[in-house]
């Protein structure tokens, strides 16, 4: 049986705040995890968090809303220049928090920075999910297929959860919404860059109607060896299926990076806990030499706190999984 004592002691030395790091959308992103690693709606083939370990549709207050906000406060009155976006993302699917609203009103009378929320979109078609948003400036939503069969081979999604409410929800919530909808398409090659299923994609995304369609695919170790992700040449032929505005996401970041106040490595381990980062990532997301970052990753490796491995010929670091939950730093 879990005990609330020491669950309240974990949430409260815990950080779910972090960042600011370098988004290939957003520039400068300051991230909000609003539910634990890794509570979500789907288990993708594709995700750099790897498998979902808490896979729900249950809505509740994971993570205290109050703490996040007193977290963000600190952080904000540390960094040297304001963050491009502070983005509700992280380690799931942070709609699944039933205190969402109630951060975004929070952050919005706490600075006038952009509010953006990364979500799959899979409780879009649930009113009071829809109304939580509408106060942001930004929601990017993904539709990765238009399919029954391939929905639930790449998102594997919650049993109780079907395409339909999917669609639905996401034209319902573009009818309502006054802001910006960027809607992402993750692509696995051999698997929805399929023609038909592309003409298929088409077709319901004019139905919902983004102001963007930006096509991405697996560029980070995914959950799945078998999600592969397509050529840049490969890429290119589905934005002409596509046809249109829609823009393929680039492969890096170029974002300026914001000094780091404080401990590089604890920064590192933060950051490592949310995504899979290669030596370039890491040394331009804290503005350090590749020289100074490998040091750093050396040492991490050296506490057993973080490992590596290649995607596609190219190396990546990430947290050890057997130490995501509990990760400590030598003082």
């Amino acid at each position: 049986m879990n005990n609330p004592i020491s669950q309240e002691k974990e949430q409260n030395s815990s950080k779910y705040v972090f960042g600011p790091v370098p988004s290939r959308r957003l520039g400068r992103s300051l991230g909000i995890d609003l539910v634990p690693f890794k509570t979500c709606t789907y288990n993708c083939i594709y995700c750099q968090l790897g498998k979902t370990t808490c896979q729900t549709l249950e809505r509740k207050p994971y993570i205290a809303g109050e703490l996040v906000i007193q977290q963000l406060k600190e952080k904000l009155s540390t960094l040297s220049a304001p963050p491009n976006y502070i983005t509700l993302s992280g380690s799931g699917e942070p709609t699944l928090n039933s205190q969402i609203g109630w951060v975004i009103k929070e952050i919005n009378k706490l600075t006038s920075i952009p509010v953006a929320v990364l979500t799959n979109g899979s409780l879009l078609h649930l009113e009071p999910v829809r109304e939580t948003l509408h106060s942001v400036d930004l929601v990017i939503p993904s539709l990765d297929a238009a399919s029954p069969s391939f929905f639930r081979f790449i998102n594997r999604p919650h049993h109780s959860l079907n395409l339909s409410q999917i669609l639905q929800g996401l034209k319902e919530f573009r009818r309502e919404y006054p802001g910006q909808i960027w809607l992402e398409v993750m692509l696995c090659g051999g698997f929805n860059d399929d023609p038909k299923e592309i003409r298929r994609l088409r077709e319901a995304i004019e139905e919902i109607g983004p102001d963007r369609i930006q096509l991405n695919t697996v560029v980070r170790p995914p959950a799945e060896d078998f999600a592969h992700p397509l050529s840049p040449k490969r890429l290119e032929e589905v934005r002409v299926l596509f046809g249109g505005q829609v823009e393929v996401l680039p492969r890096e970041c170029q974002a300026p990076a914001f000094p780091v106040y404080g401990r590089v490595d604890a920064e590192v381990l933060s950051l490592l806990k949310r995504r899979p980062c290669s030596l370039g990532d890491l040394s331009r997301a804290f503005g350090v030499s590749e020289e100074a970052m490998e040091a750093c990753l050396k040492e991490l490796r050296r506490r057993g706190n973080v490992r590596c491995g290649c995607h596609h010929h190219r190396v990546f670091y990430r947290v050890r999984k057997d130490k995501e939950k509990y990760l400590t730093i030598a003082r």
